[in-house]
């Protein structure tokens, strides 16, 4: 499914183009599911790099069908699930570990390379983590991007058992298992959302307290219920601009906010008083990398973290999959079945 302008969901149209043809150290995956995610929304709408003629879709897992070269040969037949970004292995970045940063490889699904809205894409051992049997295609999708981009803002948020944390946009695919890893980690869960009947998934997920648009004040009276009178250790903020002011109000002394999702973006306002006066940690988190999904596909694989999928769509229906996205008013992640 094609991107034939930039728009609304109905921007997307079917396209026969060649099979891709994996190089040297490449392989070629049929790909089983694509999840679809608000970074593709952003994508179709103009907001990110993305070009008319462009096949999106970052969420990825497949069979290896081929491979491009002899020492390869061990990955035919394998299921996998795919990081979104192809790194170079080689940089600076790539040999620290930190492949999410990488630009010197093929990059990004959906941006730099042809995404998963398809049913072949190109991958490499870089990117690539073998799943089994026990996982499905549709779950298997979900697991770099849905929950390995929680997994690796958890990380950077630095917490640990008995902490509070503040998870925004609690209900959505990124959300949902924020609140579920971090409810596993001991750490105690105080999720936002924007509706009342998106309450009751979050508290099956693992939140102690949710809170249906809080104020930042709010926030902080259910962090004093767990001795944390002055604000919450850390918040994962996954919509961006919409709560940055009231998360970044809702932390206490030398809290961390890690800065996950904007979903409609735009230029934050930082109270830099308020940031230097409680000596306040912003950072950015972008994607997992292919040592966070090694963990992700274990936890999964265990039993210990359920990924949350709320509906599957036929490749064709990718416009609906895409309304449905711009709705907001799903809980867990949208899948693709080519």
């Amino acid at each position: 499914m094609r991107l034939t302008r930039l728009g609304g969901p109905d921007a997307f149209e079917p396209a026969t183009v060649p099979v891709p043809v994996p190089g040297p150290g490449e392989f070629l995956v049929r790909v089983g599911a694509c999840g679809v995610c608000g970074h593709d929304a952003l994508a179709r709408g103009g907001s990110l790099s993305s070009k008319v003629g462009d096949i999106l879709g970052h969420e990825i897992a497949g069979k290896i069908e081929s491979v491009g070269s002899s020492e390869l040969e061990g990955w035919l037949g394998k299921r996998v699930a795919l990081v979104q970004r192809r790194p170079c292995g080689d940089c600076a970045d790539c040999i620290a570990g930190n492949t999410s940063h990488c630009r010197l490889g093929p990059g990004f699904y959906g941006d730099d390379v042809q995404g998963g809205y398809a049913e072949y894409v190109v991958a490499g051992p870089l990117n690539s983590v073998e799943v089994p049997d026990s996982i499905d295609d549709a779950t298997a999708a979900i697991l770099a991007c849905g929950v390995g981009t929680s997994f690796h803002a958890l990380r950077l948020a630095d917490v640990k058992g008995g902490d509070v944390i503040v998870i925004t946009g609690a209900s959505g695919g990124v959300g949902l298992h924020a609140v579920q890893l971090a409810a596993h980690f001991n750490v105690v869960v105080i999720a936002t959302t924007t509706s009342p009947s998106k309450v009751k998934p979050i508290q099956e997920a693992g939140a102690t307290v949710v809170l249906v648009n809080p104020s930042g004040s709010e926030i902080r009276a259910a962090a004093a219920g767990f001795n944390r009178p002055r604000g919450a250790d850390a918040v994962l903020e996954i919509t961006g601009a919409p709560q940055f002011t009231t998360s970044l109000r809702s932390l206490g002394p030398r809290g961390r906010l890690v800065l996950i999702g904007n979903v409609s973006p735009a230029t934050l306002q930082l109270d830099p008083g308020l940031t230097i006066l409680k000596e306040l940690q912003i950072r950015g988190s972008s994607h997992a990398t292919r040592s966070d999904l090694v963990e992700v596909v274990s936890l999964v694989s265990t039993g210990q973290i359920r990924p949350f999928i709320s509906q599957k769509f036929p490749l064709g229906d990718v416009a609906q999959a895409h309304a449905v996205i711009d709705a907001r008013n799903q809980t867990g992640r949208l899948v693709i079945i080519p």
